[in-house]
């Protein structure tokens, strides 16, 4: 039977632990800081994302609200079920449309008609963000845009 001897044993030594964890906290300080921006990113579009569900729910309800008889005054029925159509979390609704439902009377031509029940602003919050529709792009700034009636939803997540 063979003996064994203190330098017939094989392994690290402690230099080179030392230095393996030194590269590895060096990978580790570089890769944080860009792990972190995807995550940012990925929040971001997801708050866009989460907005457009809720404008095209919304717009689905305000094209069912002009086959019925509306006046103007949208009620918390509709307004959930633009929430459970969107089926996002939030904080915050604002729908903004750029003419107002309950002056229909008055209206004369087709475009006063649909510019009651077209969602032309929208303000969405969540817990991850905010961004605004201001009728034609996304916007992470409030635009300077101001709807002729708007119907606000709040709700806590």
């Amino acid at each position: 039977m063979k003996k064994w001897k203190a330098s017939d044993k094989k392994g690290f030594t402690l230099v080179e632990l030392i230095v393996v964890m030194v590269i590895l906290a060096i990978l580790a300080a570089i890769l944080t800081p860009a792990l972190l921006g995807y995550i940012d990113k990925a929040k971001e579009k997801q708050v866009l994302l989460n907005a457009k569900s809720v404008l095209t729910a919304a717009q689905v309800e305000m094209s069912s609200l002009y086959a019925k008889d509306f006046d103007g005054n949208m009620t918390d029925t509709q307004k959930n079920e633009i929430v459970a159509m969107a089926d996002v979390p939030y904080t915050s609704i604002v729908i903004g449309t750029a003419g107002d439902a309950s002056a229909l009377e008055a209206a004369s031509t087709v475009e006063e008609r649909h510019a009651a029940f077209t969602v032309s602003y929208l303000y969405y919050e969540c817990s991850d963000g905010r961004i605004w529709f201001d009728g034609t792009s996304w916007v992470e700034e409030d635009p300077s845009v101001t709807p002729v009636k708007a119907y606000t939803i709040t709700e806590t997540e």
